[in-house]
C-alpha cells in the first residue's frame, strides 16, 4: 500500500525579472563657430557624472563642427572635434551650440542638414544661441522654444509663428536652452526622464548646485532682485510698463495701476528709483530700441513704432541723448 508523502511539495515562486536597464544615451554637440563655451560644458559636466555614478555604459557624447575643423568659443579659446557634421546614429541627440554670431548667420546648408536629421527621427534640440540654427531651418515652427533674454525681442520680430518662452529651458520634442549655466539644469532634467530625479540631484550635489531648477524658473532675477526693493505697488508698475512697450502707459494709466494720483506715483518713483515714471519707461523703451538695433535687420522706423514713438526723428533724439550716437551710427558700428 502506496502512502503519500505528509510533506507538501515545495514550488518555488519566480524571482521577479530584474527592472531593465536603460539603453546607453548619446549625444552629438554641433560647435558653430563662436559659440559659447560655458553652455558646452555646463551640458557636459552631468553627463560625465552621470557615467561615475551610473557607470560608462550610461552615456557618451562627442563633438563636430560642420566641416571637422576646430571651432572656435566666442572667448577666443579653440576646441577639437572629432568630426565634420555627418548623419547621426541611431538613436544619437543633436545639440546646436551657438553663440553671439550665430543670429547673424543663415547657412543654407546647415538648415538642409538639420532637417533631414529631424527627417530621420534624430531628436535635436539647442544651446545658447543655437536656437537661431533651428528656427532657420522651420524645425520651431509651432514649437515653444527658450532664448535668451536678451535676444527675446529681436528673436520674435524674425520668428513670429514660433512660441517663445522666457523661462529658463525647454524640454520635449525640442530641448532649448539659452546657455550658461542653465544648460546643466536642462542637461540633468534630461538625465532624470531616463534614469530619475536621485541621480539627478546626486549630479547636482555634485556640481555644487543648490538644487535643479524646474523649467518654469525664470531666466532674469525678479523686478524686486534687480532694483533692489519691495514695494508691490511699485513692483505692479513696472511688470505693466515692461509688458506695454509698443503702446505706452499714460502717466494717468501708470496711477491707476499703482492705485495711486499721479503725484504719488511721481513721488513713488522718486523715492525708489530717484526718477520720474515717464523717465523710466523711456529708458525701457529705448533699451528695447538698443536690442533691436543689434539684433534684426529692421528700419530705424520699424524700431521707432515698435519702442513706442510714432516720430522716428523724436525716437532718434531720444537713443542719442541716451547713448550717445544715432540709431543709424549705432547700427553701422556693429556691423
Amino acid at each position: 500500500m502506496s502512502h503519500q508523502s505528509p510533506i507538501r511539495a515545495l514550488h518555488r515562486v519566480p524571482a521577479a525579472a530584474p527592472a531593465p536597464t536603460p539603453a546607453k544615451s548619446s549625444f552629438v554637440f554641433l560647435l558653430l563657430d563662436g559659440f559659447t563655451h560655458i553652455a558646452l560644458a555646463s551640458a557636459i559636466e552631468p553627463l560625465r557624472l552621470a557615467r561615475e555614478i551610473l557607470g560608462r555604459d550610461s552615456y557618451s557624447w562627442r563633438l563636430v563642427s560642420l566641416t571637422g575643423a576646430p571651432a572656435t568659443c566666442s572667448n577666443g579659446m579653440t576646441v577639437l572635434v572629432e568630426s565634420g557634421f555627418a548623419p547621426l546614429a541611431r538613436g544619437e541627440t543633436l545639440i546646436v551650440v551657438g553663440g553671439p554670431e550665430t543670429r547673424r548667420q543663415n547657412d543654407a546648408r546647415l538648415s538642409a542638414q538639420l532637417r533631414r536629421e529631424a527627417a530621420h527621427g534624430v531628436k535635436i534640440g539647442s544651446l545658447c544661441m543655437g536656437v537661431y540654427a533651428l528656427a532657420r531651418s522651420g524645425l520651431l515652427d509651432g514649437e515653444e522654444c527658450a532664448v535668451h533674454w536678451d535676444a527675446i525681442e529681436g528673436f520674435g520680430e524674425e520668428f513670429p509663428e514660433i512660441r517663445i518662452s522666457r523661462n529658463a529651458f525647454v524640454l520635449g520634442r525640442r530641448p532649448t536652452a539659452p546657455g550658461g549655466a542653465v544648460a546643466a539644469d536642462m542637461m540633468m532634467h534630461l538625465i532624470a526622464e531616463t534614469h530619475g530625479t536621485d541621480v539627478a540631484t546626486r549630479i547636482a550635489d555634485q556640481m555644487v548646485c543648490n538644487g535643479v531648477r524646474s523649467p518654469k524658473s525664470q531666466q532674469k532675477v525678479s523686478i524686486q532682485s534687480r532694483y533692489g526693493m519691495r514695494n508691490p505697488r511699485l513692483v505692479k508698475v513696472l511688470n505693466c510698463m515692461e509688458q506695454n512697450l509698443e503702446t505706452p502707459l499714460t502717466a494717468q494709466e501708470i496711477a491707476d495701476i499703482a492705485a495711486m494720483s499721479v503725484r504719488q506715483t511721481e513721488r513713488l518713483f522718486a523715492r525708489y528709483l530717484n526718477t520720474t515714471p515717464m523717465n523710466f519707461y523711456m529708458q525701457m523703451r529705448l533699451e528695447k530700441a538698443h536690442s533691436l538695433l543689434l539684433q534684426t535687420e529692421l528700419s530705424v522706423t520699424e524700431i521707432a513704432v515698435a519702442c513706442g514713438y510714432k516720430s522716428t526723428s523724436h525716437f532718434t533724439k531720444n537713443f542719442r541723448a541716451a547713448y550717445d550716437v544715432t540709431p543709424k551710427k549705432m547700427r553701422a558700428v556693429s556691423a
